[in-house]
């Protein structure tokens, strides 16, 4: 397959301006009418450490993070050495030499080189801090990234802090420039021209699921700090109460799906977002929200476990816990997003089938979706439709657990006329009066569980990647199907027979789907970065599928070649 794209990637000391030089080159392509997506990781620690940004650049749509760079720039001596093993031929380095902390020394047989004095060049301006702009210059002169929309993203940047930075930083950028243009270019990687203006917005996966949950209707949010979270709260906070909605800051996991119990009894469209020990901690409200049959919604985004494990690293890890993570027979829907646009668009559908059915719905991304930004058409708020929960309509008495025709109970919020009701974590009756007979049981059991039923049927089916019969099906969820998308590509143009079969519905399982699947296919093969193989468990318990596990839990997500790879082995 021939490549269009360029991958650049930013590596150097948490806090010497890394991850703002990738966000300005990330908007400074979108603004030029590409398509991008980028990839970020950075410590735990709260300052310094190894921080890393790439950003994969494309005129044509892109999937994933690409398998490795075309570029890198060393912003100090840990960066080169971290990625040196990486330099193949036909890779280029733009480094910081002279004045830098290392001397790179000779570099790997045809790897294009270009020595930027960036700290030199940043100490004789008098501001350290302006190391990153230098660098940034350069690669703009190299590589053919537009300086134009650079310094468009530039001014809107730094404008607000007054005339005399934003002229400082803009210094910085063209003396960097004039360095990048000393070197004769000799790498074959340049940024693909401007494509003009699109009507697309650049945003983050933890960003797109609070625009989604604001454009599905979100009326109550509470949620404690957690990494990598937090930014779909920040993001939140930021609009919700422009919308007439309320935000509040938890002093806890447990305290915050509390909150949204309440809120979404009292008659808001509610929910928290949290990563896998926040998730873990809300166990036993999950519970209650499915004993009470109360709409909620829970964002995890997942990270590396078990206990406190990779904060900041990337993991799809917690379906286990998001399917049956709670205490006795508690149903919930679960969903996963396989990127950006879908953070959206699932935010709406978890918010509308968490109301519709009433009951909890669990939206699953991930750390490394949580900080990819990608270029995404500007949703139009006009193409979502947000679906209410039943209401009673007044009328006779009213009984909160009424066995309906659906199994779904109208609801009242309280302070309505003649709705008064009990609404515990007990067994009831259709009354809501605590209940404990054998009889009831079962029939509440049912009620409960038969009312998510039907959700394999009236959410959207599972998308299948290639007609007729194959040599192997590849079974990809979350982030993992964006880089099979690109692997799927590759192979048929290889000649191999490969489809792909993409669930974002985890829960309850379309089984029917997954069998019909498999069944023109000779063999499955299942990618996920866990350790267990843990929708591969479930495929195997609920089906008569028999998938070729294949796990990683490194910390990073796939890349195509590795799939490639693993998909030629397994024919």
């Amino acid at each position: 397959m021939a490549k269009k794209d360029l991958i650049l990637r930013l590596g150097g000391e948490g806090g010497e301006g890394v991850i703002s030089t990738g966000d300005f080159i990330t908007s400074a392509c979108a603004k030029a009418g590409l398509e991008v997506y980028t990839f970020k990781t950075f410590p735990a620690e709260v300052k310094g450490g190894y921080a890393m940004y790439q950003v994969r650049t494309s005129p044509d749509r892109i999937y994933n993070q690409g398998d490795t760079f075309d570029v890198l720039c060393a912003f100090n001596g840990e960066a080169f050495e971290v990625n040196k093993h990486l330099l193949k031929p036909g890779t280029a380095v733009v480094y910081d030499y002279p004045g830098g902390d290392f001397e790179p020394g000779e570099l790997p047989e045809g790897v294009f080189g270009y020595a930027i004095p960036m700290t030199k060049t940043a100490k004789d301006m008098k501001s350290l801090r302006s190391k990153n702009m230098v660098a940034l210059g350069a690669l703009s002169a190299i590589f053919n990234i537009s300086e134009e929309s650079l310094k468009k993203v530039l001014t809107k940047k730094f404008q607000k802090k007054g005339e005399e930075i934003l002229n400082f930083n803009l210094a910085a950028f063209d003396k960097g420039k004039e360095l990048g243009l000393q070197h004769q270019k000799t790498d074959p990687w340049r940024v693909a021209d401007p494509q003009g203006e699109k009507d697309v917005i650049i945003i983050s996966g933890n960003e797109a699921v609070g625009m989604g949950a604001l454009l599905g209707g979100l009326e109550f949010f509470a949620a404690y700090p957690i990494t990598p979270a937090t930014e779909v709260a920040k993001y939140v906070a930021t609009h919700i109460p422009k919308l007439g909605g309320t935000l509040f800051q938890a002093e806890d996991e447990i305290a915050s799906i509390s909150m949204v119990v309440g809120g979404s009894y009292a008659g808001k469209r509610s929910m928290t977002s949290t990563s896998g020990p926040g998730l873990s901690l809300m166990s036993e409200m999950l519970g209650m929200a499915s004993m009470s049959e109360t709409p909620v919604m829970v964002v995890d985004v997942q990270r590396g476990g078990p206990a406190t494990g990779l904060p900041t690293k990337h993991e799809q890890s917690d379906l286990f816990l998001a399917i049956h993570g709670t205490h006795g027979d508690a149903p919930r829907v679960v969903l996963s997003v396989e990127d950006v646009k879908d953070c959206i668009d699932m935010a709406v559908d978890a918010l509308n089938i968490a109301d519709e059915l009433q009951v909890p719905v669990i939206l699953l991304s991930d750390g490394s979706l949580a900080f990819s930004t990608q270029t995404v058409p500007a949703p139009k708020p006009e193409n979502y439709t947000i679906v209410r929960r039943k209401e009673w309509d007044g009328q006779g008495t009213y009984q909160r657990y009424a066995m309906t025709e659906d199994l779904v109970s109208p609801m009242c919020a309280p302070g309505t006329p003649n709705g008064m009701h009990m609404a515990t974590g007990l067994e009831h009756s259709e009354s809501g009066a605590p209940k404990y007979s054998p009889d009831n049981h079962e029939m509440m059991q049912r009620k409960r569980f038969g009312k998510i039923k039907n959700v394999v049927n009236t959410y959207k089916p599972t998308e299948i990647d290639g007609e007729g019969e194959a040599d192997l099906g590849i079974i990809a969820w979350g982030s993992t199907i964006g880089v099979v998308r690109e692997a799927i590509g590759r192979l048929r143009e290889e000649g191999y027979k490969v489809k792909g079969f993409y669930p974002k519905l985890m829960w309850p399982m379309p089984t029917e789907q997954y069998e019909a699947f498999a069944k023109t296919c000779k063999k499955i093969l299942l990618p996920e970065v866990n350790f267990q193989g843990q929708l591969a468990h479930f495929v195997r318990a609920e089906t008569t599928i028999r998938p070729i596990s294949y796990t990683i839990c490194g910390g990073f997500p796939f890349n195509p070649v590795q799939i490639v790879a693993k998909a030629k082995e397994v024919i």
